[in-house]
């Protein structure tokens, strides 16, 4: 059975970029469809996720996950209320903003460490792993540690060894690491364990995508950090997938985003992508001097997008 436009049904048609079609329609998956959709049937209305989740019957998260996609490829902007909606569903809660550090003076470190032989511990196992005589910020910085962060010994050496193994052997990173680690509910040595692992697994797997992506000897940011663990370590996306993924974010942005790739490999994921090889590439054939593809693109569109 043979389809074709009803002419009638343009009369009331409205227009649509043409990147679209030519760039995302492939990358894009049915909620961002329906969304984009959404907007351009509905210009003159505010651009609110939660009343284009009620329309669509989607989560709202969907939706904003939806606007940002759109937002990198640049069919959006994301200025005025528009930034607003790129919001995350659920906000993080806000940390818990931590009391100025009343540490110990020299004397009071003294006194500690007379009456405490696990806080006398504590000083000479520390300087004997950083090698050299403390100094009295760092004695004072790892008292107040143990006595009112409630950091045990046992963690907080863990701590000066890793930060050491990092080429980083100094209090402020050492503090920052044990303040970093109690928030992450590290008690124990086991725990102090499990957490080294995590980070270098990270860092592994924040490799692979430096590799694929050429971001060449850079500190990674906190979204690469959580995708890379996801994409290498979790779903367990080869490096040449990562690339592809990158060469579809800058040919069809311009520029390199780390939200628009999330979202292609997303969809991958979905399709149970994890090769190179794994990936049903269009191939472009000739048909009466007009270039034909093996799957329509706007059939894509049309199927992808459930009728209500």
């Amino acid at each position: 059975m043979n389809y074709s436009i009803n002419p009638a049904s343009l009369l009331g048609g409205f227009l649509l970029p043409s990147d679209v079609a030519d760039k995302h329609i492939k990358m894009a998956g049915a909620v961002q469809l329906k969304t984009l959709l959404y907007i351009y049937r509905n210009p003159a209305s505010p651009i609110n996720p939660e009343d284009i989740a009620a329309y669509l019957s989607v989560p709202a998260a969907d939706v904003r996950d939806s606007l940002a996609f759109w937002a990198d490829a640049g069919i959006l902007l994301c200025e005025g209320k528009v930034a607003e909606v790129t919001v995350p569903a659920q906000m993080p809660k806000t940390p818990s903003v931590r009391p100025a550090a009343q540490k110990p003076d020299r004397a009071e470190v003294a006194r500690r460490g007379a009456e405490n032989e696990e806080i006398a511990f504590l000083l000479r196992e520390a300087q004997q792993k950083l090698g050299r005589t403390l100094r009295q910020n760092e004695a004072s910085s790892l008292v107040w540690l143990y006595d009112d962060e409630g950091i045990s010994i046992s963690v907080l050496l863990m701590v000066i060894e890793f930060a050491i193994s990092n080429g980083k052997p100094n209090i402020g990173y050492i503090e920052r690491t044990a303040l970093d680690w109690a928030d992450s509910g590290v008690e124990d040595v086991s725990a102090a364990e499990r957490k080294i692992n995590e980070i270098y697994k990270t860092r592994s797997s924040f490799g692979v995508l430096r590799s694929a992506f050429g971001l060449g000897d850079r500190k990674p940011g906190k979204k690469e950090l959580e995708y890379a663990r996801l994409w290498v370590e979790d779903w367990k996306i080869s490096r040449e997938l990562l690339s592809r993924a990158y060469e579809i974010c800058v040919d069809n942005t311009g520029k390199y985003s780390i939200t628009y790739i999330a979202s292609v490999i997303k969809k991958w994921h979905g399709e149970g992508v994890k090769q190179l090889s794994d990936i049903k590439e269009e191939t472009p054939k000739k048909n009466g001097g007009m270039e034909t593809y093996d799957r329509s693109l706007f059939s894509d569109m049309i199927n992808s997008i459930d009728e209500k």
